[in-house]
């Protein structure tokens, strides 16, 4: 609970930031709603010559579209923010004060800014969801939705791991900022379903980059049930990733020397 109520102390320095620079806040919105657009454009022009791509209909996957929208502002939100700006923390010495807080510094460096005009995308994305699904004769169920949850969950916290891990090395390397556009160019392939692609690349975005939890694995919950064992295999992925991330993490910390000193 501790540290609940030091992530909504973040919450809340974070919206007063907002409510400074309200006119940055509707521009971001914007955005959201124009790359949105964009996106529903662009399968629209996919799907006017047939009906179904890999066993998907325009319907299904502007629901994945919709979920894949989630996920960004998620990672919009709470990961990219401060993920980006861990290399600066260990470069100027800043990562020394975070260090003698009384609390995790992994927890730290990973919750404390808080981007909230990306939360606006997450229920534009929300809305598009249940839209499409409608349109694809979805069946809302509560066991659909856990399962979308969970898969969903486990899909952002791998994709933290994935990037939380690579950051680290910023300990020893100087700089991996040109690592986050790789990251974000991977990314971009979960607005597709993975059976869009074929042998290696479909295994590498369902385990070694899993944007397939994240997106098309909770859509498909919704088309069609969960999948008990496939949620069960991304909640171990899951766990073992941040137990990884957090030992990798302490060892980094062991091998740090102060850049203010």
């Amino acid at each position: 609970m501790s540290y609940l109520r030091l992530w909504w102390r973040f919450v809340v320095i974070s919206f007063v930031h907002v409510m400074e620079y309200r006119v940055n806040f509707v521009f971001s919105v914007l955005e959201g709603v124009v790359q949105l657009l964009l996106a529903v454009l662009t399968f629209g022009l996919l799907y006017r010559f047939t009906d179904v791509v890999a066993g998907w209909s325009q319907a299904e996957v502007l629901m994945l579209v919709g979920i894949y929208r989630v996920v960004d502002a998620v990672i919009s939100l709470q990961i990219a923010p401060n993920m980006t700006a861990i290399s600066g923390y260990i470069r100027h010495g800043d990562l020394d004060f975070i260090l003698l807080r009384p609390v995790s510094s992994q927890f730290l460096v990973s919750t404390r800014l808080v981007a909230l005009p990306a939360a606006v995308n997450a229920l534009i994305g929300i809305a598009l969801t249940v839209y499409a699904g409608k349109a694809a004769g979805v069946r809302w169920s509560a066991e659909g939705i856990v399962g979308a949850a969970g898969f969903l969950s486990c899909g952002v916290v791998l994709l933290y791991c994935l990037w939380f891990f690579t950051v680290t090395f910023s300990f020893w390397l100087v700089q991996v900022d040109n690592l986050d556009y790789l990251f974000y160019g991977v990314f971009e392939a979960a607005r597709y379903p993975v059976s869009f692609f074929k042998g290696l690349v479909r295994a590498l975005l369902t385990f070694a980059f899993p944007v397939a939890f994240a997106t098309t694995f909770p859509t498909r919950a919704l088309l069609d049930g969960p999948d008990v064992r496939l949620l069960l295999l991304g909640g171990v992925l899951a766990g073992a990733g941040l137990v990884g991330t957090h030992l990798f993490w302490n060892r980094a910390v062991r091998h740090y020397s102060s850049a203010s000193s």
